[in-house]
């Protein structure tokens, strides 16, 4: 929200300084995003008196113009604009002083005619859009002086950004009265002499409202005889100052009042309204409108519109429609000063992709009894920029009129939870400051009627924190006695995620965190159904995610970009599964990436890539259970390469897999490298990530043996490791690959496993025919299981 210092002064009078405002404020709860000098940003112009303007010799859209600057001799300007006439007085920027935007001015000779200084437009000044031609001033400005202070722009401008819970703070009156309250300075509210002394409102428009929830209520004024033209120069200037448009004398009214009070306004000729009809409902099927931006609009049921007899005028709470807006032959105005439901106009806006000042405005919760003041307001400037009379009275349907929320407060509950001394007559002064009304009779709680631009104060909590802020939290001396409920132990369910996160980190890997908003394109390499979202944050961002691998990939191809040479990344996110006709589904899934060097440095050792090994072993380091298994991933599935790859069970049913990318999605992320990625369901992951268990170290020696056996060479060596180690599991202490062979010395199709097995009994050492017995059952059981036999 920007607002001026003189601006700001027309409310509530105060002395601090430009750093003291913001100051305070910051402390009060509003942030400052920007602050602009608007003197000193115009500093090098000032008001130019154009006495002659005649054709350039040498161009035919050039002239030559003799501008009085208020020195003892004018200069020559040569200017480019078609508007430029001699009798103007024009903002003159001359050589050496520098523009808003930067650029530095100097002397110049343009087709042969030496040019001193520039006449300068509105856009070249920042002060609006308009290219087509000069600014041009009025003929009071004093000729030689600054144009900052002719305009009464030698003002300040600071931006605040405004938490969405304080919409009473999108407007200046809402500002100067947080300055009232910190200051200690009464608050002035725009005076509104209203004469209206037209015929009744009523004959001149009808006013049906078919949708009171979306439109709880409606004001109508009719402003007749008004001449529509350039707005008075201290109008203007007010909407240039904090970056606004001026437009023309209807419009530039209504923006004014919405700056000033908050409550958006719309002006509608009223000899376009069709049957002399305003009708508030909800569009039809197939009804379009275009907006006043020029762009066409195909409507829906859940778009909220006010509607003449015939069609659509306006979009409720966002924008007018071009056929019924304010143009230079109007001279009879609708006036309309609304409340409108903020999701029904955030939905509309967000389908439309409209944001306007007035759809923040009633998004975010606008004053339902501010509407007939601002009316009011708006009728009265009305007559006095545009002339015209105003019919007496206003339509003002509203139906279901809004019962203000009563809160108590306990000034010693306040004393208590700020840990300050702050009496009952301290809380009434600082509530009744900021609009709140305050039952003085109570004899001990505070009975507090809150007012209608104060949406976000429900609780009596809420009171006390208003409290606290217009106090000063810096004066709090606070205690150090501890109040409240002693913090508990996060569930355990937390505790289990985050030990997933350090586990992955104590590994070596690093964590990532990418949007779950992804390209059409991404969905599509995984061969996964999509997740399509109906109102898109940006052009080419339509999904969400199915899969972390995409987000993974990525971050991979920005890291290699950058001239690392390997990665190792996790990530953990939710993923989505469509539904039809519902939500879709919500996964936790954790997801890791290795590429590139396995080493970061190679002191001591050889430089090598990471391999399909490297991933295993963090998978197997991640997953310490007995009850997981891989199960080999024989054909191309998904992204992983033939061969390369495995599924993850646990007991028997799939929570993930693991393996080497494929090619083809590498190449679609321009990563040239070989990529190993993992994929797992968080909730199992949180499952099988609990607190390792241990056992006393071993008393008696192990003996070790070592068994090859020839099998079917499509059994897969952690099948037969599996049954190996359910022979005996207080004798098989660990099982392990040292050798496979295919060739010659076995038949085709069979190859040859040889493992090492390491045997030991807690209760005693073992002897050689112990050994012997177990590798006998071993054999035994290999040869039932898979037709193995010892080689």
């Amino acid at each position: 929200m920007k607002i001026t210092k003189a601006w700001l002064a027309d409310y509530v009078s105060f002395d601090w300084d430009t750093d003291e405002l913001v100051e305070r404020l910051t402390m009060a709860g509003l942030e400052e995003e920007a602050i602009e000098d608007l003197g000193a940003r115009l500093g090098g112009v000032i008001v130019g008196h154009v006495l002659e303007a005649s054709q350039h010799p040498n161009a035919d859209r050039l002239s030559v113009c003799t501008v009085d600057v208020g020195e003892a001799t004018p200069r020559t300007i040569v200017c480019g604009a078609p508007n430029v006439a001699s009798g103007q007085r024009v903002p003159v920027i001359l050589p050496g002083s520098t523009l808003p935007d930067g650029s530095k001015i100097g002397e110049a000779k343009l087709r042969g005619v030496a040019s001193s200084g520039m006449i300068c437009s509105e856009a070249e000044l920042e002060l609006g859009t308009d290219t087509s031609g000069i600014m041009v001033l009025p003929d009071d400005y004093k000729v030689g002086s600054p144009f900052a202070v002719a305009a009464g722009l030698n003002d300040v401008v600071v931006d605040f950004e405004v938490t969405p819970n304080r919409p009473d703070c999108l407007s200046v009156v809402g500002i100067a009265r947080e300055v009232s309250t910190l200051a200690d300075r009464p608050l002035t509210l725009p005076a509104v002499d209203l004469n209206d002394e037209g015929p009744p409102v009523e004959t001149g428009c009808r006013v049906d409202v078919e949708d009171s929830q979306g439109c709880p209520r409606y004001v109508a004024r009719i402003i007749r005889g008004v001449r529509v033209g350039p707005s008075p120069a201290w109008l203007a200037n007010r909407l240039r100052s904090v970056g606004q448009r001026p437009i023309n004398n209807i419009v530039d009214v209504t923006n004014f009042v919405m700056l000033e009070l908050g409550q958006p306004l719309h002006a509608f000729d009223l000899d376009r309204l069709q049957e002399g009809r305003i009708v508030v409902r909800r569009a039809r099927s197939g009804e379009r409108l275009q907006t006043l931006d020029g762009a066409d609009h195909e409507l829906t049921t859940e778009n909220l519109v006010i509607a003449d007899g015939v069609a659509p005028i306006a979009l409720a709470g966002v924008m007018g429609g071009q056929n019924s807006e304010v143009s230079e032959t109007t001279t009879d105005i609708l006036l309309e000063s609304a409340f409108f439901d903020r999701r029904i106009v955030r939905q509309c806006s967000s389908r439309l992709g409209l944001r306007t000042e007035a759809s923040a405005r009633f998004e975010r919760g606008a004053d339902i009894e501010m509407a007939p003041f601002a009316s009011a307001r708006a009728a009265a400037l009305l007559i006095q920029v545009a002339g015209g009379t105003i019919d007496h009275g206003a339509i003002d349907h509203y139906p279901v009129p809004v019962v203000p929320k009563v809160l108590p407060l306990r000034p010693e509950r306040a004393r208590r939870l700020l840990a300050a001394d702050i009496d009952r007559g301290r809380c009434t002064k600082i509530l009744e400051a900021l609009g709140c009304h305050v039952d003085r009779a109570a004899q001990e709680d505070l009975v507090v009627t809150v007012p209608s631009f104060r949406p976000d104060l429900e609780r009596e909590i809420d009171l006390v924190e208003e409290v606290g802020r217009i106090y000063g939290y810096h004066h709090v001396q606070g205690n150090e006695r501890v109040r409240g409920p002693i913090p508990q132990q996060p569930p355990g369910g937390y505790e289990r995620a985050r030990s997933i996160r350090e586990g992955l980190v104590s590994l070596g890997l690093d964590e990532v965190v990418t949007s779950s908003i992804v390209a059409e394109r991404w969905i599509e390499l995984m061969g996964r159904p999509a997740c399509r979202l109906a109102n898109p944050p940006a052009e080419g961002m339509s999904q969400l995610r199915t899969s972390l691998v995409p987000g993974l990939m990525d971050v991979a191809r920005r890291n290699f970009n950058q001239r690392q040479s390997g990665i190792g990344i996790f990530e953990v996110g939710r993923v989505f599964t469509p539904r039809s006709g519902a939500l879709p589904n919500e996964t936790l899934v954790v997801s890791g990436l290795l590429s590139g060097d396995a080493s970061a440095s190679p002191w001591r050792g050889d430089r090598r890539d990471v391999d399909l090994l490297d991933l295993k072993g963090l998978v197997d380091a991640l997953l310490i259970d007995k009850d997981v298994s891989f199960e080999p991933v024989t054909g191309d599935e998904g992204f992983l390469r033939t061969g390369q790859g495995a599924r993850i069970l646990f007991q028997g049913n799939p929570i993930g897999h693991w393996g080497q990318v494929h090619r083809d999605l590498g190449a679609a992320f321009d990563v040239d490298r070989d990529v190993y990625i993992f994929e797992l369901q968080g909730t199992y992951v949180a499952r099988l990530s609990q607190e390792s268990e241990y056992t006393p170290l071993p008393k008696f020696p192990p003996i070790e043996r070592d068994l090859a056996i020839v099998l079917d060479s499509g059994i897969p060596a952690g099948q037969v490791i599996a049954e190996i180690s359910q022979v005996d599991q207080d004798l098989v202490e660990n099982v392990e690959v040292f050798d496979v062979y295919t060739g010659d010395q076995v038949e085709a199709g069979m190859r040859s496993l040889a493992f090492s097995l390491r045997l030991r009994s807690a209760s005693g050492t073992l002897e050689d025919r112990d050994a012997d017995q177990v590798i006998e059952r071993i054999l035994q059981r290999l040869s039932a299981a898979f037709g193995a036999r010892l080689r």
